[in-house]
Parts: C-alpha cells; structure tokens; sequence
C-alpha cells in the first residue's frame, strides 16, 4: 500500500472524509482561501530559491509574504533541493512525499503559512505534529527547519494603490518580526523515528483491510471551518454528480492514491 502523511492523518482524523476523498474521489471544485495562498507563497518561494529573486510585480499578499522570507530567513541557511519528492519501504507498506527541500547541512526544510502570530502554543503545538516524524523518517535525517510566515492581517485602505499597499504589507513585517515570521528547528531522536516506523505499519495495516469508515464528528469542525466534506457526508449518493466536487478516478479500494 502506497500512503503519504496526508493520508494517514485524513484516515485518522475521521474515516468518512478519508473514504470519500480517496476512495470516492471527491476532490471540492473551489479550493479554500488558505490552500491558495499557501500554494501561491511556496511557488514564490521555489522562485526564489532558483532565481535568488522575489517576483513582486503583482504586488500580491504572497509577494509580501516571500519578500519578508528573503529579508529574515532566507540568509540563514542554504539549500541544496527544492520541492524533493521521497519515498522510502517500510515492510510491505511504501511511504512517501513531497518535502519543501533540504538543507545545505541535510535538514528537512518546511513552509508554513498562518493566520495568527507565532506564539508558544504555536510551537508547542508544531513539536507534535506526526508530520515532521514522517518527513524526518523520509530523508533519514533527525532534524527539520521550519519556516513559518504569519499572513498579513492589514487591509487596503480608501484611495490606496496595489503598489502602496504592497510596501505596507511589506514594512509590516518589520513590525513585532518575531510573531510574524521565524525560523523553528525540531528535533528527534532515533528511538522516536523508529516508533513511528513501528506505527506507521500498524496503522498502515489498518487502512489497508478497512471496510468500516464511520464518522468521527469531532472533526466536522476544525481549526475555525467545516469539514469539506460536510454537504455530502450525511447522505452521499455515489452515483449522483455533485456540482461542488470533482471525481478523480480511484480503484475504489483504501489503497487508491
């Protein structure tokens, strides 16, 4: 069975969402505000790793954000690898995906956009994430750097132009620097990877014989927004097209990618 973290936390979290994006196929047509940005932010950055240069002549929120990356983050390590694609065996199980690269000294290297200021909990909350032991057991390496870049929270103003605001959101950053963009590292030892490992096969096994894919009604409503899922999950007709999803084509079974 091919499984990416994505997967793993999606089956975990709750089996019917986990069941109607992969093994359904649902994927939602309009994608949420914060996947776009996100999705916008690392491709400024990938550009910027490649180019040494921000491309800011959209004068767009990510613009801003990738400009603050370069002033305070981006002269503190090197990379060697951007947008790595891994996979490694473990017994009958393949894992795998895509990290934002690697370091000069072999350190993961992540991307993480927020709404709110870096605090404590924040970082707390990251040194738990079952991402980073799934990214570390990837690359073979016990150490990850993580960017973390909080979106801005300023609006245009009245008689405002894109260019003006752009060199507010910009200068914003240098305001309070600490809570709005930082470099975390995280560590791990080798008996935690290789716990992890030892899960990951047990959960693994899990997913692959499943057939009983419940509600978990803990997660209908997460990190402030409804599940994606919420219109169809009640009462989902597979043979009916819904408007506001997509279907990708699956094997029908838990293993579909």
């Amino acid at each position: 069975m091919r499984l990416s973290v994505t997967k793993i936390k999606q089956f975990k979290a709750c089996r019917r969402s986990y069941e109607l994006k992969y093994i359904e196929g649902l994927e939602p047509v309009v994608k949420s505000d914060a996947l776009v940005t996100g999705t916008n932010y690392h491709e400024k950055l990938e550009t910027l790793y490649k180019t040494g240069e921000v491309d800011t002549s959209d004068f767009s929120k990510e613009s801003a954000m990738a400009t603050a990356y370069k002033k305070y983050i981006f002269p503190q390590f090197k990379m060697v690898t951007v947008e790595d694609w891994l996979e490694v065996p473990i017994g009958k199980h393949i894992f795998f995906g895509r990290v934002d690269g690697l370091s000069e000294d072999r350190c993961l290297v992540e991307h993480k956009t927020i709404s709110t200021p870096i605090n404590e909990e924040y970082e707390y909350n990251l040194q738990w994430d079952e991402q980073i032991l799934m990214y570390m057991l990837l690359a073979d390496t016990r150490k990850v750097y993580y960017t973390v870049c909080q979106k801005p929270t300023i609006r245009i103003k009245k008689g405002e132009t894109e260019e003006e605001f752009f060199d507010r959101m910009v200068k914003w950053y240098d305001e309070d620097t600490d809570t709005k963009i930082r470099l975390l590292t995280i560590t791990r030892t080798d008996q935690e990877v290789f716990d992890f490992a030892t899960d990951l096969i047990r959960i693994a096994d899990e997913m692959e014989q499943c057939n009983l894919f419940y509600k978990n009604t803990l997660h209908c409503f997460r990190w402030g927004r409804k599940c994606e899922y919420a219109s169809v999950c009640m009462n989902y007709d597979p043979n009916q097209d819904y408007i506001e999803f997509e279907r990708r084509k699956t094997n029908g079974v838990s293993s579909a990618q």
